[in-house]
């Protein structure tokens, strides 16, 4: 589909010639097949002919690490066809359901149990129509404009290890070959590095539940808060009350439901952001009695 190596080199020194901001795009090869589940050859044939698709986020980050595979599983997909016509045609090869927000009709998700595996398909719109329709520009031009289309949507998801995409072409069974890692954010080093480091500040500032679920992540991986990220969140307490309550009780939960949490919890007090999330207005979630009883275990309250 692409020549994505070196239109990787073209979007980079393109970005140095016009004196963008400071991207570091550097290529890192790996087999498709580490990718690859075995729903993959359904997702193939439910892809209308002629889009293009992408993997992203957690179940790239955890294959390029190698961590087991849970109960659930979890694929983020990037489409650039419409993610509702995806989803149906994927219901003709799976008995599952179809979930869409009533408020978000750029991703749909497909739920379904194999065995003792949940599962869960999100596929995220990119829209490239415009891109497509244009007839002033060649096949190749075309191609470096999606995946800069492409470049963009990762640089807005929240840490660099999230925003690591592959080809899902190159992850296939019948086609599944050596492929390039897109990673925009350099987010291959931070998985060799152990190191949660946001995208940007003002990606944190947008959506400032992302603090916690930086936390969370570094608690589930084993893995260190980027010193300059810890310094904003020390800095920044109140940052985390303007997230949605259901969202901070989710990740909160997540926390606290870990039997290892007693250091992030702890790393939670100190820069008070725990004292900013556990208040009067999140009772009516239900939060408190079971937040009581891991408190107690884990902080020997």
């Amino acid at each position: 589909m692409f020549g994505i190596d070196k239109l990787l080199n073209k979007i980079f020194n393109k970005q140095k010639d016009e004196k963008l901001e400071d991207l570091e795009i550097k290529e890192n090869y790996i087999h498709g097949l580490i990718f690859y589940n075995s729903y993959f050859d359904y997702v193939a044939k439910a892809l209308p002919k002629g889009s293009f698709c992408f993997l992203v986020g957690g179940w790239v980050r955890d294959r390029i690490i190698n961590r087991p595979i849970g109960e659930n599983i979890d694929i983020d997909f990037i489409v650039t066809a419409d993610p509702l016509q995806v989803v149906n045609n994927l219901k003709k090869f799976i008995k599952g359901d179809i979930f869409q927000f009533e408020k978000e009709k750029k991703v749909a998700t497909f739920l379904f149990k194999e065995n003792n595996y949940n599962y869960r398909f999100d596929f995220s719109y990119l829209d490239i129509s415009d891109i497509l329709s244009n007839p002033d520009i060649d096949f190749y031009q075309k191609e470096g404009l999606i995946l800069e289309r492409l470049i963009k949507d990762l640089l807005e998801r929240d840490f660099t290890i999230n925003a690591i995409a592959v080809n899902f072409d190159d992850t296939s069974s019948l086609s599944a070959s050596t492929t390039v890692l897109i990673d925009p954010s350099n987010g291959f080093k931070d998985l060799q590095d152990g190191i949660i480091r946001p995208i940007s500040i003002e990606n944190i500032i947008k959506d400032p539940v992302r603090i916690l679920r930086g936390y969370r992540l570094a608690l589930e991986l084993d893995f260190t808060i980027d010193k300059e990220f810890e310094k904003f969140v020390k800095n920044n307490p109140n940052l985390i009350e303007k997230s949605p309550k259901e969202r901070i009780r989710d990740e909160l939960l997540k926390i606290i439901s870990n039997e290892n949490s007693k250091d992030t919890l702890n790393k939670l007090l100190e820069n008070k952001i725990l004292k900013k999330v556990i208040s009067e207005n999140l009772k009516d979630l239900k939060l408190y009695e079971s937040l009581e009883e891991n408190l107690k275990k884990n902080l020997n309250l």
